[in-house]
């Protein structure tokens, strides 16, 4: 065998741990012939064996006779010398005997030459090795309790300095540490010198605080050492971390206890007839478990507040350890639904629990802890069905360890029993008041199992079919016999089917049921029972028919209505869109309808509308479609037809049977009616539209003189949408100030001075330019606008005049006009009183000129109206006279004081002789009446000379001024009064 630099061979391992210990000592190992197996580097070096590694190595003769005979009598030491290099060399030689035969014999070699100082040192260093190599905490004491040797374990403990530990005292050595170890040192001091005294060994579990908190367990053991007379030699301390053991048994002991308290507690709640009787005892073992000091149950419920829902909580149980006042009237106040606890509502209404220390905090939740000394707190959430029913909230006010993760997942567990207790008993609850519901519900109710079998009905299926429980148990509902379309599917799909289906009575009798089937599955998801819940809905449609058809039929007439009418036309157009046809719409209104109506009576005009009816329908097919609109109003749809003409044979037909008389209570009544006819597709594609066409087409017909057809044209729509602009425009206006007020001049014929002037208002347009009013004031009449702007055109032209008259007193008149439409739907003269006052006018300056078709109109109002203007002290004047029908008994009647004769009469003066004789005959029936003449519309020096002579007073036209704003009027007062006026012509 080969000698081996190290002790790697099985028969030379038992020595390693020594060579390790002694690395500086030569150390071979041998076998019983003295042969070397083994060496470290030093023996090598020393007795000069590099050489001889890969071969058995013979060892010097001297020294090989000397250890084969030690080693034949047992001997564990021998001195030899040998001859190396020249020299003599003297060794001490160790032998280390095995305890097994076959293993190699452990040899150290020691020189002799060395001092006993050297050998100390050596030995103290073999010493140092074998402590720093231990996994204790090891130190070595002198007699006086000085330190003189501690591994670096010790010292790294203590956070100990190692050069400045040697020769010094526990209590020295204790001044230069960190107070949190000077207890520790104390302590040791104290058990050093009973040690000492007793010369027994000591033993004890020491906690040991660390500056940087926590603190470890150390199992110290120490012994005193003596010498051969007795007298203290040494003390030896040697301290085990057992840190992580006693975390583990604490560990295991916290889980026991755990595990006790969750069976506990699940015990309780299962086995109690209700939660509420042994709830603060769970609570109790909570705290005595988990070692909180305090815990209190919370019930929430949602509030409404000033602004928003808010959540408050009512504290149902508590308990706290003695010492510790408890805080529910706390928890009561809180609302976790504010801003600043949004945090936790998040949490706890998704079931996870809170837990937290105080000082971790955010500032805005820390006051919650903070102002009842509570360290930490875990709050653990209950849920009912999903929902966060309430809370266990549990505190610690001292300092201990954290809740383990461990601990809250059993607080966790503890909630969830007790989720699952609340929730057991509200369930109870729940199914008495079901069965109170399923017995009285009037609705009928049965359970069928999977086969379809009816195994239970309440007494509502009784009330309603007439069957008893008896007579249909372990039978088919009809509903499972019909097996209606898609009905298993929807209970496959969705759990649910609901529909209408026709059932009988026991007596026989048919009747309507609107049902619910719902599927029952079970944890395994398969399908255990079907419920189902029927209503008799028979009355509901009859009810619901007859609804119908006050829905959608003109109760007078029994015609569809509007709603039905869209109906049936668009299923009209999708016929012949699909087979490529034309269709007609006829839009019907009556003619003098509304005159019938007022005259003879409402009962009448029922009548009129019955027979109209009749006549409509016996002139159509009956494929054709007839309704009514409304009033007086009908709409007819042809179908299938080949071309207009056969629409305006129709709508002939139709005309020639509303042309005869209809006899109504002994009264001949004759009626016409306007009918506008639009086509599918050409006028429109939908119900809408050719509505709309048809009904233009109609009012075109109405403007044309009536009782007649028209077709529908893309130009009515035109018109119809620029009527519709305007009319959104001239809504605007007066609020944008784009309209004005325009004068012309009023002239004295015989002085050929300015006496007073006509208002006009004009429409300044932003993009149309300026407009006429004979273009928008009769828009302004039909749709009542007239009314405010007339009466701030009124309050323009007086408040204007009223300054003018002032500055000239020459100007004695301001005219006016005033639309019928303000007479008949307003208090005018109220208006008038109120503008007087306003501009602080004299009225006598005033004239308000009425055109000659507004005294045909409710003539008793138009001169009560009259009557109250004159007592105001304004004049009245008759506008485009000779163009109406008025009388002489109306004028005669009316309170007026002048009349204006038409421009149409004036324009052809003096050579037509027919407006010469209309005008002179005007003037004379004016001057017999006591009325002063206005002629309008003069424009040429003829006119006026024959005004002249026939001894017309005023005139105006475009031969002395046109129509101009009142800045420029105000020059032609100034150029007047200098009697500097030019005439415009």
């Amino acid at each position: 065998m080969s000698m081996q630099p190290h002790f790697d061979h099985h028969s030379t391992a038992w020595l390693r741990p020594l060579a390790t210990a002694m690395p500086d000592m030569p150390m071979l190992a041998i076998n019983r012939r003295a042969q070397c197996l083994a060496a470290n580097a030093v023996a090598i070096t020393s007795l000069d064996l590099s050489t001889h590694i890969e071969h058995p190595v013979v060892l010097p003769k001297n020294l090989r006779q000397s250890l084969v005979q030690a080693m034949r009598k047992q001997t564990a030491e021998v001195s030899v010398s040998i001859q190396s290099s020249g020299l003599t060399r003297h060794f001490k030689c160790r032998l280390f005997y095995p305890q097994q035969q076959r293993r190699a014999i452990g040899l150290i070699l020691q020189e002799e030459e060395k001092n006993l100082t050297e050998q100390l040192l050596h030995m103290h260093s073999v010493v140092q090795s074998l402590i720093e190599m231990s996994p204790d905490l090891i130190s070595i004491k002198d007699p006086d309790n000085r330190w003189i040797m501690a591994n670096q374990r010790m010292l790294n403990t203590f956070q100990i300095d190692a050069h400045d530990f040697e020769f010094q005292n526990n209590l020295q050595i204790a001044n230069a540490l960190h107070p949190v170890f000077r207890n520790s040192f104390e302590h040791h001091e104290k058990s050093d010198q009973e040690v000492w005294h007793t010369r027994q060994a000591y033993r004890n579990e020491e906690l040991v605080h660390l500056p940087e908190g926590g603190y470890k367990t150390l199992e110290v053991r120490k012994v005193a050492h003596f010498d051969r007379h007795e007298q203290p030699s040494h003390l030896i301390t040697v301290a085990r971390d057992v840190s992580e053991q006693k975390f583990i048994e604490t560990q295991l002991y916290n889980r026991s206890a755990v595990l006790d308290t969750l069976i506990s507690c699940d015990w309780m709640l299962h086995s109690a007839e209700r939660w509420q009787n042994v709830a603060e005892n769970v609570l109790q073992q909570c705290c005595l478990s988990f070692r909180f000091s305090r815990a209190v149950l919370l019930q929430h419920h949602m509030v409404n507040g000033r602004e928003r829902q808010e959540m408050r909580s009512q504290a149902i149980y508590h308990w706290a350890m003695n010492g510790f006042h408890p805080t529910y009237d706390h928890w009561e106040k809180v609302s976790f639904t504010s801003p600043h606890l949004q945090r936790w509502h998040t949490l706890l209404s998704k079931g996870q629990p809170v837990m937290c220390e105080a000082n971790t905090l955010p500032e805005d939740e820390r006051f919650l802890l903070k102002s009842h000394d509570t360290v930490n707190m875990v709050i653990v959430p209950l849920m009912i069905d999903h929902e966060w029913w309430g809370s266990i909230v549990i505190e610690r006010c001292f300092d201990a360890e954290n809740t383990s993760s461990q601990e809250l997942g059993s607080l966790m567990a503890i909630g969830r029993t007790l989720s699952v207790a609340i929730d057991r008993e509200q369930t109870g609850g729940h199914l008495k008041l079901a069965k109170i519901a399923f017995d009285s519900t009037t609705e009928g109710i049965m359970i069928v199992n999977p086969a379809g079998e009816l195994v239970g009905i309440n007494q509502g299926y009784t009330l309603i079919t007439g069957y008893d429980e008896a007579e249909v148990l372990g039978t088919k509902p009809q509903i499972f016999r019909q097996r209606p379309r898609g009905f298993f599917g929807a209970l496959k799909r969705h759990g649910k089917w609901t529909g209408e289906i026709e059932n009988y009575r026991k007596n026989g009798e048919t009747y309507t049921e609107w049902m619910t089937i719902t599927a029952v599955r079970n944890h395994a998801n398969t399908i255990t029972n079907y419920v189902g819940v029927f209503a008799d809905i028979s009355e509901i449609k009859r009810s619901q028919h007859q609804l119908n058809a006050l829905v959608n039929h003109d109760p007078l007439t029994g015609l569809p209505n509007r709603r039905l009418i869209s109906q049936l036309f668009n299923h009209a157009i999708q016929r012949a869109n699909r087979n490529q046809q034309q269709s007609a719409v006829l839009f019907i209104d009556l003619d003098r309808f509304k005159n019938i109506n007022d005259s003879l009576g409402h009962y009448a005009g029922d009548q009129l509308l019955l027979g109209v009816t009749d006549r409509i329908r016996t002139s159509l097919r009956e494929s054709d479609i007839v309704g009514r609109l409304g009033g007086d109003e009908f709409i007819v749809l042809l179908e299938n037809i080949h071309d207009k003409e056969d629409a305006a044979h129709k709508a002939q037909d139709i005309l020639l049977a509303l042309k005869r008389e209809f006899m109504i209570d002994a009264h001949e009544i004759f009626v016409g009616a306007s009918i506008g006819i639009s086509m599918y597709p050409q006028d429109g594609t939908d119900v809408e539209s050719l509505i709309k066409a048809a009904d233009l087409a109609m009012y075109q017909v109405k403007n044309n003189g009536k009782n007649h057809h028209l077709f529908y044209d893309a130009s009515l729509s035109r018109d119809a949408v620029e009527h519709f602009q305007m009319e959104t425009e001239l809504r605007q206006a007066l609020s944008r100030q784009q309209l004005r007020v325009f004068y012309q001049a009023q002239i004295d014929l015989n002085t050929g001075l300015i006496v007073g002037a006509e208002a006009l208002i004009r429409w300044q347009h932003p993009t149309q330019g300026l407009i006429p009013p004979g273009k928008f004031i009769p828009l302004a009449e039909e749709t009542g606008l007239i009314l405010s702007i007339g009466e701030w055109a009124l309050t323009q032209a007086v408040s204007q005049a009223n300054e003018w008259h002032h500055l000239h007193p020459e100007f004695k008149k301001i005219a006016i006009n005033v639309s019928g439409v303000q007479i008949m739907k307003s208090q005018f003269a109220d208006t008038v009183y109120g503008v007087l006052v306003d501009s602080n006018c004299d009225p006598s300056i005033v004239e308000l000129e009425i055109t000659e078709s507004t005294l045909m109109q409710h003539t008793q109002h138009v001169v009560n109206t009259f009557n109250q203007l004159k007592q105001l002290g304004v004049s009245i004047a008759i506008d485009d006279f000779g163009t109406g029908y008025s009388s002489l008994s109306h004028l005669k009647r009316l309170p007026l004081d002048q009349i204006k004769i038409d421009r149409s009469f004036v324009k052809d003066l003096p050579d037509d002789k027919d407006d010469a004789a209309i005008t002179s005959a005007i003037y004379a029936m004016a001057t017999q009446l006591g009325f002063t003449v206005v002629a309008e519309g003069v424009e040429t020096e003829e006119q006026e000379k024959f005004l002249q002579r026939l001894g017309c007073q005023t005139a105006q036209g475009y031969l002395y001024a046109y129509p101009v704003s009142a800045d420029a009027f105000l020059q032609l007062l100034e150029l007047n009064n200098q009697r500097k006026i030019k005439r415009h012509a």
